[in-house]
């Protein structure tokens, strides 16, 4: 058994989709939802065209992803075999919409539309929320760790979550699906998620993947990061614009701390940090072992430009 001490951002992006989707009130996401209700951008709400209550789209891999450089706008194979079985399984459960049509006969335009739709929502309703995201998963993953080190795994399992069930040989979920896994020999991974209001269940291959609510924490936009424009997010990538933000909202910013504030590993930053000093937007300082980013008055105007800008 492994507890996930890290989030799955792509799987996050698709749980929050989720809540907006079908109305989710659950109250410590209420600000989350203020905060994504007022940057929001209409046609975000063809991403809902891809939810049924069985089914999460597979964001996994695509512009949620900050741990590479991704473009603003990335295309989504329609070849590929996540997209492919997403779609199958959402013509099986719901009457297809023109959109999802289009990705379902493989249009092009489609999916590239899809990669828009999926890097502006990952703008608003992801990145400025990283840092506690992370925070939050980690602290349950921590939690659950500690009660089974000093409890054992029976205590830890039957203590999880309310809808998490142990009688010592079978775990029980409250999902909204029947059915039966055997674990046989693959590791169960639990999964704590921030955004998760209920709890999912993946089976694949080689792991079973439990997802379940880390705790009922109010997740606000993080304070140290100036989160960007859609304008912006657009032009350098959501993650680069983030950066850019971080470094203007604290000038002397180190890679370490940079990385902290995306969510980021330090190589991913430090990444991040290379591109925008070669654009020209920061500059890079060296004290002893530690590199500190400045934002250049073109950066500063840059993100300053960009706040007035709309995206529709």
């Amino acid at each position: 058994m492994q507890i996930a001490d890290s989030p799955d951002f792509g799987y996050e992006l698709a749980l929050g989709g989720a809540v907006l989707a079908d109305g989710t009130r659950a109250s410590h996401l209420s600000q989350w939802r203020r905060e994504v209700t007022r940057n929001w951008n209409p046609s975000y709400a063809r991403l809902f065209d891809l939810y049924t209550p069985g089914y999460l789209p597979t964001f996994s891999g695509l512009a949620s992803r900050p741990s590479r450089a991704t473009p603003a706008h990335p295309a989504i194979d329609p070849d590929s075999t996540d997209t492919a079985l997403h779609v199958r399984d959402l013509a099986r459960a719901r009457a297809l919409t023109p959109f999802t049509t289009a990705l379902a006969d493989g249009h092009a335009p489609a999916y590239k539309a899809l990669g828009q739709l999926v890097s502006g929502f990952q703008a608003i309703a992801l990145d400025p929320f990283r840092r506690q995201i992370t925070s939050v998963v980690a602290t349950a993953s921590a939690r659950a760790g500690t009660r089974a080190a000093t409890s054992g795994i029976d205590v830890m399992l039957r203590t999880l979550h309310p809808m998490v069930h142990w009688d010592g040989s079978v775990l029980a979920l409250n999902t909204i699906r029947d059915c039966y896994e055997s674990l046989e020999g693959r590791p169960l991974v639990l999964q704590p998620s921030a955004l998760a209001t209920g709890l999912s269940f993946n089976p694949v291959a080689d792991s079973v993947t439990i997802t379940y609510p880390a705790a009922n924490v109010v997740l606000a936009r993080d304070p140290a990061s100036r989160a960007p424009s859609l304008a912006l997010a657009a032009l350098l990538g959501p993650s680069r614009a983030a950066a850019l933000a971080a470094v203007v909202k604290t000038p002397a910013l180190t890679t370490g701390d940079l990385a902290a504030v995306l969510g980021l590993s330090a190589a991913a930053a430090s990444r991040q940090a290379t591109a925008l000093r070669e654009a020209g937007l920061i500059d890079t300082f060296r004290n002893a072992q530690t590199v500190h980013h400045h934002p250049t008055r073109l950066g500063k105007d840059l993100l300053s430009g960009s706040d007035d800008a709309r995206v529709w």
